[in-house]
């Protein structure tokens, strides 16, 4: 069998994170298995920095990183949800490609598709905790049908991203095409029938799921604030930006929501910011589309690969909103400690480490705010 280049490439909010962690965490197994998984340099844990260079049309290092493993007769092995940009791009791919099969490899491309609802109300929490924007969720939901996800840059390196993130027939048409000139390129309907990612990503390698796979903590999968803490990174993005603090000048940004929630001992319901209306409205919206694209990547209806669908459209909305004055002040208290503290971090004095202490411990004599869903 001629060896191969696998390269899966997200998307974002897929478990990739997951799933490259239990990859990194099985090298030797997976080594045994005929598949070299290493990263491009000794000092770096991600493949990010090969994308930025194939992005950047620096290519000397990704055949460097080719050329490496070429000796060896075994599969290679890549993985960065970032891959999805260059492998979007026409031009891009038939570099790579060409690349790969000078070295003696075949290309195979894999990508997880994550069904519209899910995935934007995944997206939007994930980009308000990250302070990209402080757009309410139907204005959000607005941006999206229009193309756009909001606080998302429109270049990677030299190449221009493209839009319809969440039209997955639109944004894939690219690899679409590419897979019906013959490219491997395998799309896998996301956590369907409960299987676990990293299973499913094994299958698609043709790999067997029940050798002794290594498993990682939890700290790898995907995490999300609660009703509270979304609610609480929207006002805290409101307040940045009126502050003049952009996201990129944050370290540790995307921890930020999270460790206030647990500091707070906040054990909240998930945000789902659909209602009925708004989630039958969505699926309708993407519904053609949804087809055209099901019967170019599997060859059968999107149902059929997406069927726990009618539950998301059932699903009630669950979003917070403080219920009193005295509530309200409290969440704007806790937003005006969070900026001060990250005025501080950005403008650091050696004194500010005991005063942010003793604001925070103080702020914890107040009464926990009773997590309220409407």
């Amino acid at each position: 069998m001629k060896r191969r280049l696998v390269i899966h490439a997200g998307t974002h909010k897929t478990a990739s994170t997951y799933i490259q962690e239990r990859l990194h965490k099985n090298r030797h197994l997976l080594s045994e298995q005929n598949y070299i998984y290493r990263y491009p340099s000794d000092h770096v844990t991600t493949f990010k920095s090969l994308v930025k260079d194939i992005c950047n049309e620096r290519w000397k290092k990704f055949k460097d990183y080719i050329d490496k493993s070429s000796e060896s007769d075994k599969h290679l092995l890549l993985s960065a949800e970032q891959f999805s940009v260059p492998l979007n791009d026409a031009n891009t791919l038939k570099k790579i490609k060409d690349i790969a099969s000078k070295k003696g490899y075949d290309l195979k491309i894999v990508i997880f598709i994550r069904s519209q609802l899910d995935y934007i109300n995944s997206r939007y929490t994930y980009s308000l905790r990250r302070f990209y924007h402080h757009l309410s969720f139907n204005d959000f939901l607005d941006t999206i049908k229009e193309g756009k996800l909001a606080g998302d840059g429109k270049q990677r390196g030299l190449i221009r991203k493209r839009d319809h993130i969440f039209d997955f027939w639109s944004h894939f048409g690219p690899l679409l095409e590419a897979k019906q000139a013959g490219i491997n390129t395998i799309f896998l309907p996301f956590k369907q029938n409960q299987q676990d990612p990293f299973d499913q990503f094994l299958e698609a390698i043709e790999l067997p799921t029940e050798l002794n796979w290594a498993h990682c903590s939890n700290r790898y999968l995907n995490q999300s604030p609660g009703i509270r803490g979304v609610w609480l990174s929207r006002l805290l993005s409101e307040r940045l930006k009126q502050e003049g603090i952009d996201h990129r000048m944050i370290e540790g940004s995307s921890k930020i929501i999270l460790k206030e929630e647990s500091w707070r001992g906040w054990k909240d319901q998930s945000f789902w910011g659909f209602n009925k209306h708004l989630a039958k409205s969505t699926y309708k919206f993407f519904e053609k589309h949804n087809e055209l694209f099901a019967q170019q990547a599997w060859g059968s209806p999107w149902p059929d690969n997406f069927p726990n669908d009618p539950e998301l459209i059932k699903r009630k909305r669950c979003t917070y909103r403080p219920q009193s004055i005295h509530e309200e002040i409290e969440m704007h208290t806790i937003a005006d400690q969070l900026v001060r503290r990250i005025n501080h971090q950005i403008n650091p004095k050696s004194w500010y480490f005991f005063t942010d202490s003793l604001e925070r411990i103080a702020s914890r004599i107040n009464p926990r705010l009773a997590p309220k869903t409407v």
